[in-house]
């Protein structure tokens, strides 16, 4: 089963869109970006936890 991430569902300015087989790769993903595109939310517990709640089963 596919998972996929919309950075942009959580009100960020941002394009980027993610898509993986299993959510622990989509979430090595996401963690990748965050560190490049959004250095600022790295850390945030509110942000982490609402992450999950948008990642959507495709």
């Amino acid at each position: 089963m596919a998972y996929s991430f919309v950075c942009a569902d959580t009100g960020a300015d941002c394009p980027g869109s993610f898509k993986s087989e299993g959510k622990e790769e989509l979430f090595a993903h996401l963690g990748v970006h965050a560190e490049h595109a959004h250095p600022e939310m790295v850390g945030n517990a509110e942000m982490a936890a609402a992450i999950p709640a948008l990642i959507k089963q495709v």
